[in-house]
């Protein structure tokens, strides 16, 4: 539903576990499909922040139950579930008639309230399920156009089930054979799915992406700055702004051109023509057959159409007479917040997604940068106290160790040591009084928003509430008034209204100072406290409008093309800084010369929208505990065509995890088509505990070596059981985490055939290999404060920590004794923009029995063929001493030092028009490799160096899975280097 920056790493591990277990007769038509799984997380929208890494303990899930879905919520949700079930209900009814689909199982929903985004996803493998966070949309986000922020969720994602829940023809056969594993509609692009759900989610309500102004000012400026993005770019994940938003942006305009031309019906049919190829990507064929014309002819007629229109907008603005201000900043992106200081220099928060987000402040004469106030991740708004002793700001951080919610947060600007202020609030958007003395914020639970005020020396004990909230009411930007008396701010009540308020905070009597279906945010008083400023897109574009709270009438303050929202008014009330818009984002702009005489007198708001729905309506249902048993058993089982020590091998497997991810396994049975061999592999995972939990057993049969006859090596199959079990536990943090690991791993070796020798009287006696119970406990610790954001090329700053040990002992049930210690560390030093200096030490040691003892092999990539990796696929990491045959350097210890200068080269953003295929950026690196393993003593003589460079070309193939192909060259220049040139999906350390 939301904004995706990046596709979720979760999503892409588990499309690649599946594609390798695809039949190498039919790898890549399976690649095609499987890759459903990560298309699915990519078109619904994944968090930005995992949300833990359990599932809360505490929480008690509960069930609801309707006609066609099944509700699960934690407390205390219940009223929302049941509200969710109502909107629902009504939207399945309306949707299932558009679409003339019906899906035949029961949808699951998922509600909960532990992500500090606004956000939802949908997938129809293994089932239909829908996830559904409870917290609203924040201030001046795209989505915020809206009467029923549960109703626009719903509609959304319930339009993503009945698209993609569409199969018929063969792959329903496939289907009802191996069970629910290919839906064609999952590997649509995401422009498709999307634009079709976000248009849905505006016929389906009174708000919704398509009315928002602020959606519309995102393609008016790329029309009218000639930056539309090409049918190539949209079709792929571009490296450009607004990022993960276009396939939506572009997606919805697009699908609803169409719907209006070639009626609603021709999208159904596209759905469901869609939904019966057996191999996908031929949408601009089910375009023809549904509209007579392709996706690419639409396209132009399309975007002629929207320039247009947007000349039009900009043709009437100028008629009025354009009043824009001077743009001072220009690093786009993300600007949010802006306050003067009282010496007139402003801080904002800036997010370039070049750097880390953070607090800075500027000249608002010419925009100079100056000092960095405070370092942020998400959220951002802040305050300076009057005295300049301390900023007061919000930002997100971990309760818990399971929660990443915003809080607020102090920092003493003299000593820049920080105060927690709150726990796990969702407490935001924070306002000092002008004497100092209290402070203003807003709190979320539940879907609900309410204005705080505490005494600014003791937040925790000394807030309250300042204004009540009704369920599902929002309150936004607080801001005090000169004289500390009272409050103004912007609030979302029932029926889709977004207006502005003052409260009163020795009486709490509410004055509402508009009331209409427009966009009214980001209120501030002006120095002498009679004219409140806002934002308002009353006229169909943002602009800033003055409230004179004397004679209760509102005058127009700019008059711009773009958008002008969040105004900050300068001490002696003569300039207005603002956040204005262009097709590469938001900035700061500067108004000079600000007077009532150059205001225009404001138009009213033309209400032309749908009646809003009612948020207090609910169904009265009984609820019941939640079980995990009916969403766990497997729905679908997979064939694969693997290798065993004797040849090919057919595996079956099954997956499973229930609705609320508290339980998840994974179960394989392999024979061997040679040897007729059983190979039984499976594991479980439990998160509903402190320690994450996870159990893996298996059985196979292999050949080792290790058997000597008469002075020659023979290999001897060998029958492994074994399993292990671990537990694991997070520290995250707001810009680092820690995780440590312990695991019990147990494995019994017996020979799986009998011995297949003579003995021979006159040859020495055979030496037996060694056989038996084998167990090793093994501990883990890792840290990581790194940093990467969406332009760099690769980890561009901090460091990251590793260290393993394993013991067998038989103090632990083990024949044998082995010790074997591993470690490693990586830094990133940003140079310049995008080019990094990247260093990694990592080494490891092992002792014990010999023959049981940890061997490390140290040399180059092992050749690996490019377009085999992407069958498989295999991608290589970065560790390797190059210059040097692979395994070349064995022994019982390693020691290896990398340096690596990484540099850009070209961004190319482009693609063949609208095949499955994608060039995203091409960059490179210059190395020097530094490292030995050895079974000796420690001796730095032996160590070897090779030296190179690499060319990583970053590409995308079905339109989400991304890889890198790295070209390189490297000379060994010590003992045993050679001249090394490989070819490989790869990628840095």
């Amino acid at each position: 539903m939301a904004t995706i920056p990046e596709v979720g790493a979760r999503a892409r591990r588990l499309t690649r576990r599946l594609l390798t277990a695809t039949v190498a007769a039919v790898r890549w038509a399976r690649l095609a499909f499987l890759a459903s799984a990560l298309a699915v997380c990519a078109s619904v929208g994944t968090p930005a922040r995992a949300t833990g890494q359990i599932r809360d303990p505490l929480l008690e899930w509960r069930t609801v139950h309707t006609e066609h879905f099944d509700i699960h919520y934690h407390d205390p949700l219940a009223m929302v579930a049941r509200r969710v079930a109502r909107i629902a209900e009504r939207t399945n009814s309306t949707l299932s008639e558009i679409f003339g689909f019906q899906p035949t199982e029961r949808v699951q929903i998922v509600l909960s309230d532990d992500s500090n985004l606004a956000n939802g996803s949908a997938t129809a493998l293994p089932y239909d399920t829908l996830r559904i966070y409870a917290e609203p949309p924040e201030d001046l986000s795209p989505l915020g156009e809206y009467d029923d922020w549960l109703a626009t969720l719903i509609a959304h994602e319930h339009t993503h089930i009945l698209h993609l829940d569409q199969a018929s023809g063969l792959p329903s056969i496939l289907n009802a054979i191996l069970g629910k594993v290919y839906m064609p509609n999952q590997v649509a692009p995401r422009w498709f799915q999307e634009g079709i759900a976000v248009w849905q989610e505006t016929e389906q309500t009174s708000g919704g992406r398509l009315r928002s102004t602020q959606w519309d000012m995102y393609l008016r400026m790329d029309a009218l700055e000639d930056r539309f993005w090409g049918f190539d770019q949209v079709w792929n994940d571009a490296d450009r702004w607004p990022h993960g938003n276009a396939a939506y942006l572009y997606g919805s305009f697009f699908i609803r051109y169409i719907a209006d031309r070639h009626g609603r019906e021709s999208i159904a049919t596209m759905m469901r023509d869609y939904g019966d190829s057996v191999l996908p990507y031929g949408l601009n064929r089910v375009a023809h057959r549904a509209t007579g014309h392709t996706f690419s002819d639409l396209w132009v007629d399309f975007l002629a159409e929207r320039r247009a229109h947007y000349e039009a907008m900009r043709s009437d603005v100028d008629a009025l007479g354009r009043r824009e201000g001077i743009r001072i900043t220009t690093h786009s992106e993300m600007t949010r917040a802006p306050r003067f200081l009282r010496d007139g220099h402003l801080i904002y928060m800036r997010d370039d997604n070049r750097s880390r987000p953070r607090l800075v402040v500027i000249d608002p004469s010419d925009g100079a940068m100056g000092d960095t106030l405070v370092r942020l991740n998400e959220g951002g708004e802040a305050a300076v106290h009057p005295d300049g002793s301390c900023v007061f700001f919000s930002r997100v951080d971990v309760t818990r160790d399971i929660y990443s919610y915003a809080d607020l947060f102090r920092r003493d600007l003299v000593t820049g040591e920080e105060t927690r202020l709150t726990q796990g609030m969702r407490a935001r958007e924070p306002d000092i009084s002008p004497d100092g003395r209290h402070v203003v914020f807003t709190v979320t639970r539940a879907g609900t928003t309410r204005l705080m005020i505490a005494d600014s020396e003791d937040i925790p004990r000394t807030m309250r509430e300042l204004v009540g909230s009704e369920r599902f009411d929002l309150v936004y930007t607080p801001r005090f008034s000169p004289d500390a008396r009272s409050v103004v701010f912007s609030r979302w009540t029932t029926g889709g209204y977004r207006d502005i308020a003052i409260v009163d905070i020795a009486t709490g009597n509410i004055d509402e100072l508009t009331h209409d279906r427009a966009q009214d945010t980001g209120p501030v008083f002006s120095p002498d406290g009679r004219v409140v400023y806002f934002s308002s897109d009353r006229t169909g574009i943002a602009n800033i409008y003055a409230y004179h709270l004397a004679s209760g009438t509102i005058r127009q303050v700019t008059n711009v093309v773009a958008g002008a929202y969040q105004p900050a008014i300068s001490e002696d009330g003569a300039t207005l800084l603002y956040i204005g818009y262009t097709s590469y984002g938001f900035d700061l702009f500067r108004l000079d010369g600000l007077s009532p005489d150059g205001f225009r007198e404001a138009v009213p708001f033309h209400d032309t929208r749908p009646a809003g729905s009612d948020p207090s309506a609910i169904l009265d249902l009984e609820s019941e505990a939640y079980d995990p048993l009916p969403t766990l058993y497997p729905r679908s089982y997979a064939l694969d065509l693997g290798q065993d020590a004797y040849g090919s091998q057919l595996g079956i497997s099954v997956l499973g995890e229930d609705a609320v991810q508290q339980h998840s396994y994974n179960l394989r049975v392999g024979i061997g088509l040679v040897s007729g061999n059983v190979q039984l592999e499976g594991s479980y995972t439990y998160q509903r505990s402190p320690l994450a939990f996870s159990l893996h057993g298996f059985r196979y049969v292999a050949l080792a070596g290790g058997l000597s006859v008469g002075g020659e090596d023979r290999l001897w199959a060998q029958d492994v059981f074994g399993g292990d079990v671990g537990l694991a536990y997070s520290f995250p943090r707001a810009f680092r985490y820690d995780t440590i690991s312990l695991s019990y791993a147990a494995t019994y070796t017996m020979r799986a055939a009998p011995w297949a020798f003579e003995l021979d009287p006159n040859t020495p006696p055979p030496t037996l290999p060694e056989r038996g119970f084998y167990s090793t406990l093994r501990f883990g610790w890792g840290y990581s404060d790194v940093e990467r954001y969406s332009y760099d090329i690769s980890p561009s700053n901090g460091r990251s920590i590793g260290i393993g040990v394993a013991v067998a002992d038989p103090l632990i049930g083990s024949q044998f004794r082995v010790v074997t210690l591993n470690w490693s560390i990586t830094q990133y030093v940003p140079l310049w923009e995008h080019h990094v200096l990247a260093m990694r030490y990592g080494g490891g040691w092992s002792t014990g029995d010999l023959g049981r003892r940890g061997v490390f092999g140290l040399g180059g990539f092992p050749n690996v063929n490019p377009i085999e990796g992407l069958q498989a696929p295999a991608v290589l990491g970065g560790v390797a001493l190059r210059g040097y045959p692979a395994n070349s350097r064995v022994g019982v210890q390693l020691h290896l030092v990398q340096l690596e200068y990484r540099f850009p080269i070209w961004r190319f953003n482009g693609g063949p028009w609208t095949l499955p295929l994608f060039f995203n950026r091409l960059h490179a690196a210059v190395f020097c490799d530094y490292g030995d393993a050895f079974s000796d003593s420690f001796d730095i003589r032996t160590f070897r160096v090779g030296i190179g460079a690499e060319l990583f070309l970053d590409f995308t193939v079905f339109y989400v899975l991304a890889f890198s192909l790295r070209v390189g060259y490297a000379r060994g220049v010590s003992d045993g280097g050679i001249d090394q040139v490989y070819a490989h999906l790869g990628s840095s350390f």
